[in-house]
């Protein structure tokens, strides 16, 4: 889950919850107003009864009701039940739902001196009152269909409230995280893209003295120190294998010199020949730490003019066989697309041909008939050289290292090599934005894939 949608989700989580708690809060506080506003009528309606019940005689009783029945505020559904100081019924209200009582019930009320009780949509008011030296019970129930209705309502309205909230802080949480994070997107890409030859690159302060300005500001401060590591690193390893180049030189004319124009025993032309190798495989390994560090400066600001790849392989064969007069090579082209054939693309003449020699010479070196088969297809945009060869393929842990500087196969144990050769050529194709991939087709069949975008 992305940082956006994080942010998101949990600012409409938090910002819906208080939402709810805020809505509630508004329902309880207008249910017990309510509830409180319809006690207060019943406790009215209970005062007035009695007062003009005491008034009046029993035969003007029925005025009472009359009364009742036109007032302006009157209560729905009512009922109303009057005792004296004997419990004993002395008024009742026509109509309204029947209110249903005991004697305990009045001995209670005449302990507490009143209660507000709800039973289903009805709700009761008793109290115990002295009029005139006298006591009565008044208990009092009716429904309060209007305050109901508008607790209903609100009911309603702040549902729809809430739904609207949340919905509107979804969308405004989830804008306003993504244009906020922006800006760590584009650090992201732009990171993204830093290899070892760009190091160069630098994230965009805004100046705004914000935490995103301050970790874009680490961030540059940490690739100053890597990239001025890593230069210091490439100028050593230059300075070091042109120091070393020389001697080794040396060493090698002066071991020519010996066995060329002295006379020696077998073992010690043998001994020389020995040493003559080592000196070979260590200035083949100097020459590849050149390579690699002028691969690096070029690519700072590079230029590809355009060549034909199909003359660099032949140039890369000629070198090949040269070396081994053995080597067998079947070369082959061709063309996928309704288009004339083109094998023109834009690099280094010279870096392709490392990358062929190297390739071709591994073919053959590790091929059981000293024979490999190149073959360059053309397809849409892009342009493929296939380089198989018949031999011992790589395990799965084998191909995993195997561009990997100074790793070396477990049948490459009799083969003189650097372990630089594969790390060398993957550099160069990366050098000019190809892609180079290894697969094992059959059990005892190796091929090369090198891919170029026109």
């Amino acid at each position: 889950m992305s940082l956006k949608q994080q942010f998101a989700i949990y600012s409409s989580v938090i910002f819906s919850a208080i939402l709810a708690i805020v809505l509630l809060a508004v329902w309880w506080l207008f249910t017990h107003f309510r509830q409180e506003e319809f006690r207060l009528r019943l406790e009215e309606k209970a005062f007035s009864t009695i007062e003009l019940l005491v008034d009046v005689t029993v035969s003007e009783r029925h005025v009472l009701d009359i009364i009742d029945k036109n007032a302006v505020d009157k209560l729905f559904n009512d009922n109303i039940l009057v005792f004296n100081d004997n419990m004993k019924l002395i008024y009742s209200n026509i109509g309204g739902t029947p209110i249903g009582y005991s004697i305990p019930e009045l001995t209670s009320l005449k302990a507490k001196g009143s209660f507000y009780i709800t039973e289903n949509n009805l709700e009761k008011y008793g109290m115990y009152y002295k009029s005139n030296n006298t006591y009565y019970y008044v208990i009092v129930s009716a429904e309060d269909k209007y305050g109901n209705n508008k607790i209903l309502y609100l009911q309603y309205l702040l549902l729809g409230a809430f739904f609207f909230g949340m919905f509107s802080i979804i969308i405004l949480s989830y804008t306003l995280s993504a244009r906020i994070l922006s800006i760590l997107e584009k650090f992201q890409k732009r990171i993204t893209g830093i290899s070892e030859n760009q190091l160069h690159v630098r994230l965009e302060e805004s100046g705004k003295n914000d935490e995103i300005d301050h970790l874009a500001h680490a961030f540059n401060q940490m690739m100053e120190r890597i990239d001025a590591s890593y230069k210091q690193q490439k100028e050593f390893t230059d300075n070091a294998s042109h120091e070393l180049r020389t001697p080794i030189t040396r060493v090698l004319m002066q071991i020519q010199n010996l066995i060329k124009h002295e006379q020696h025993s077998e073992n010690t032309i043998r001994y020389l020949e020995s040493i003559m190798n080592d000196s070979n495989q260590m200035a083949d390994t100097i020459s590849s730490l050149l390579l690699l560090s002028r691969i690096d400066k070029n690519n700072i600001n590079k230029y590809l003019p355009p060549c034909r790849l199909d003359e660099v392989i032949f140039e890369a064969i000629d070198s090949i066989s040269k070396t081994y007069p053995d080597f067998h090579i079947h070369f082959n082209i061709e063309n996928q697309t309704s288009d004339d054939t083109n094998v023109e693309i834009k690099g280094d003449a010279n870096l392709l041909k490392i990358v062929f020699v190297n390739l071709l010479k591994n073919a053959y070196l590790y091929s059981d008939n000293k024979q490999v088969m190149v073959v360059m297809m053309q397809e849409s945009d892009i342009l493929k050289v296939e380089i198989t060869n018949s031999g011992k393929t790589l395990s799965v842990d084998e191909q995993n290292n195997m561009f990997k500087a100074f790793s070396r196969g477990l049948n490459a144990q009799n083969i003189p090599g650097t372990g630089l050769g594969l790390r060398i050529a993957e550099r160069i194709i990366q050098y000019h934005n190809a892609k180079i991939a290894y697969t094992a087709n059959k059990e005892l069949s190796n091929r090369f894939v090198i891919s170029f975008t026109f």
